[in-house]
């Protein structure tokens, strides 16, 4: 297991550093996403509008390094709001997590999750975390469950025929917080 140090960056202009070793890895987990990312833009030379919405305002990114090399990152989108999330707003949305296939296996998306649930600096906290992904994403949806997201909306067939858009959801502040 190799040491991967974690980096929290909260704007834009810190990120600029890293925008093209995110899109190297962005387009080496292409296919990990189904369709792939490429196929929804119709364009084999990656998916440049997907890779540009990642960066607004809201974004928040959580980077795994190897000794200063991205070997992953994971992009949310803080005080995010959709009609069909609004029963858990306001949230934290998970908008994508990207490992190198080198280094999977070794739990970095589960310190991102962690992160996002427990590292977070109080004023970017929110009550919920909102992620979505594909209903034949069997390892992914059953990750999430385990980690206490409970499913609330399909979308039926939106991603193909028999694969449906799920949309998972956790409430992470307490009542003592609330109040």
């Amino acid at each position: 297991m190799k040491n991967i140090d974690l980096i929290f960056i909260d704007n834009l202009n810190d990120i600029i550093p890293f925008k093209e070793s995110i899109w190297n890895l962005l387009l080496l987990c292409n296919n990990d996403f189904f369709p792939p990312l490429t196929e929804r833009e119709n364009n084999p030379n990656g998916p440049f509008k997907y890779f540009k919405s990642l960066f607004i305002d809201e974004a928040k990114f959580i980077l795994a390094l190897d000794k200063g090399k991205l070997v992953g990152f994971s992009i949310f989108f803080h005080n995010y709001y959709d009609d069909i999330i609004s029963q858990y707003t306001p949230c934290n949305y998970v908008k994508l997590a990207c490992i190198h296939p080198y280094y999977r296996g070794q739990k970095i998306a589960s310190r991102f999750n962690r992160f996002i649930e427990e590292g977070l600096p109080f004023e970017l906290s929110l009550p919920f975390i909102v992620r979505r992904t594909w209903s034949s994403n069997f390892p992914q949806m059953s990750l999430l469950q385990n980690y206490g997201y409970n499913l609330f909306h399909s979308f039926e067939n939106d991603r193909g025929i028999g694969v449906n858009t799920v949309y998972f959801s956790k409430c992470i502040e307490s009542i003592e917080r609330i109040s």
